[in-house]
């Protein structure tokens, strides 16, 4: 019996091949992982022609990467290029926060006491904060410097952490060697000298690992990534303009005399994902408002393409 067992097995797997054969001669083609893959690679090609040609349109210094969170296909346009941060290095000084947190050397419950003598140039609705000497946990310094961009916030929340040169090598341990974090806003201001600079390669998969929760526990990425979502520092004229109505964005800003930056994870819908982009304009050959416009165009392109190639995510 076992004899004859054997033998039905090797025959049933005789006839499966003949069947598989005549099938792929019949020109019915079983689906392979190879046509999928050459799809998207070609959607992919696609995208990076369309956003070169973009990112070329002004003249100005443009560098900008795209990374689909959950699959991991990027395209980039000068990727590895360190542009001016200017607020953008606020992501990297929150993480850096948060982890100090995370080790028990901080708390975000901790109080910090800020007098207006600390305070750092920006807008006057920040300085207008600190007109009197005030006590201010770090979870409320975080959110000041995330979402209003205040630049006292965030130099208080560098002094916390071990100043510039720690976040730096909390970049450097995390495996970001194009992240470099060495001014307070302060400092950077009086000299004009030592600026922030980011690749965006690094700066899109820090936010994707961010999205993935492998940078923070799960309490401290929610806590982050809500402050970017109600950041309105002038997403709603970058990242967010030409997107779907509703379309979920947690983002950072970062803008100078010379630069004009967003950085942020978009959501897309029908399950399909998220998409890290970061966008650095350095140069002032062009008005803000064509390098805004210029944010929004390459944010709707990414979107667009993903969306067209991208399946549901189980």
């Amino acid at each position: 019996m076992k004899i004859r067992s054997w033998r039905s097995k090797w025959l049933l797997f005789g006839l499966s091949c003949l069947l598989i054969a005549g099938c792929h001669r019949s020109g019915t083609p079983f689906p392979t992982a190879t046509a999928n893959q050459a799809t998207t690679q070609a959607a992919d090609a696609d995208l990076t022609n369309r956003l070169t040609i973009l990112a070329k349109s002004l003249g100005d210094d443009v560098a900008l990467s795209v990374v689909h969170v959950e699959s991991g296909r990027a395209v980039a346009f000068e990727g590895a290029k360190k542009l001016q941060l200017y607020s953008v290095f606020k992501v990297p000084l929150a993480i850096a926060v948060l982890k100090a947190v995370e080790e028990k050397k901080l708390s975000l419950d901790q109080k910090v006491h800020v007098t207006p003598g600390d305070v750092a140039p920006g807008s006057q609705f920040n300085t207008d904060l600190w007109r009197q000497p005030v006590d201010k946990s770090v979870a409320e310094l975080l959110e000041f410097s995330i979402v209003r961009s205040d630049n006292t916030s965030s130099d208080k929340l560098l002094g916390l952490v071990g100043g510039p040169t720690a976040v730096t090598q909390r970049m450097r341990a995390l495996g970001y060697s194009d992240i470099d974090i060495v001014s307070k806003v302060r400092g950077y201001a009086s000299k004009q000298e030592n600026p922030n600079v980011g690749a965006p390669v690094d700066l899109a998969r820090l936010l994707t690992q961010l999205q993935k929760g492998e940078l923070l526990q799960p309490a401290n990425a929610s806590l982050l990534l809500g402050f970017m979502e109600r950041a309105r520092t002038g997403g709603e004229r970058r990242l967010r303009a030409n997107l779907p109505a509703g379309t979920p964005v947690a983002d950072k800003t970062g803008s100078g005399n010379t630069a004009t930056n967003d950085i942020g994870v978009i959501t897309l819908p029908d399950g399909k994902g998220h998409l890290a982009i970061a966008v650095l304009i350095n140069g002032t050959k062009s008005k803000t408002e064509a390098q805004e416009k210029l944010i929004a165009e390459i944010a709707r392109a990414a979107y667009d393409a993903f969306v067209a190639s991208t399946a549901a995510v189980k």
